[in-house]
């Protein structure tokens, strides 16, 4: 979020300079002083004339320059949005724990504080908890950053196997799906993530955030990483033996004889 603020107001600043520049180009081309045309008598002043016109085309070419120079940075960040308009990234752990009691832990809502960073609540609004099409409103609070709200939909599950998550934003769509596999008595998990921005400049700014800073791949395995730990510190039974209870009529039996 911090990194979108930046470039918001870059894009800002880079449209008031090129108005500014190109405001000035038309302003100096109109406001020669009519004693720069007056043929003079005065060598003196003729060469002075002279000299002040050299100047003024020597600042005219290094503000074409500048100018060149900003639209070419500019071109050159949207084209990166048309090269990338999908930034995709993930991670893997594997873990001591069975399917089981890491695909409960993952899903446990109670504990996504513990490994997603700014999570802040979730609630389902649209219907059955867990199922295909169940959608829900999550909150996160970036650091220092005011709360951001996601819709979360279950797009696909499928029980210790795998479960796909879409996210809807403002200024982007996420495609995340999370796989689970087991061997010799550890769990692998995987997840695939996808990221397309809103528009042209989201798209940009988000491939831009990969490519120079790797922004969503360190968030993915530090999100991941931490699972891996809440996994395996896990103490919570959430398969419990079931309690073997007499009949009542083997008990009033024994209780005859």
């Amino acid at each position: 979020m911090v990194l979108y603020r930046l470039l918001y107001q870059f894009g800002k600043f880079t449209w008031y300079l090129l108005c500014r520049i190109q405001f000035y180009l038309i302003f100096d081309c109109l406001s020669y002083d009519i004693s720069d045309f007056v043929i003079s008598e005065s060598a003196n002043i003729m060469e002075e004339a002279i000299l002040i016109n050299k100047q003024k085309q020597n600042k005219m070419k290094i503000l074409k320059y500048l100018l060149f120079l900003i639209i070419g940075l500019v071109l050159a960040f949207l084209a990166v949005g048309f090269i990338h308009p999908t930034v995709n990234y993930g991670h893997e752990i594997t873990v001591n724990k069975s399917i089981k009691e890491a695909w409960a832990v993952q899903q446990d809502a109670s504990k996504y504080g513990q490994w997603l960073e700014g999570f802040k609540s979730i609630d389902l609004i649209e219907g059955e908890a867990g199922k295909v099409g169940s959608k829900y409103r999550v909150i996160v609070q970036p650091e220092g950053q005011p709360d951001f709200e996601m819709i979360e939909t279950v797009a696909s599950v499928k029980e210790f196997d795998h479960i796909q998550l879409l996210f809807d934003t403002d200024m982007m769509l996420f495609d995340q799906t999370t796989s689970f596999a087991e061997a010799d008595g550890k769990t692998t998990i995987k997840t695939d993530s996808k990221i397309n921005g809103k528009g042209i400049m989201m798209r940009s700014m988000f491939a831009a955030m990969e490519m120079f800073g790797g922004s969503f791949t360190k968030q993915e395995v530090k999100n991941i990483e931490a699972l891996k730990k809440v996994i395996e510190e896990n103490t919570t039974d959430y398969y419990p033996a079931p309690v073997v209870v007499e009949e009542e009529a083997a008990t009033e039996e024994d209780t005859v004889q």
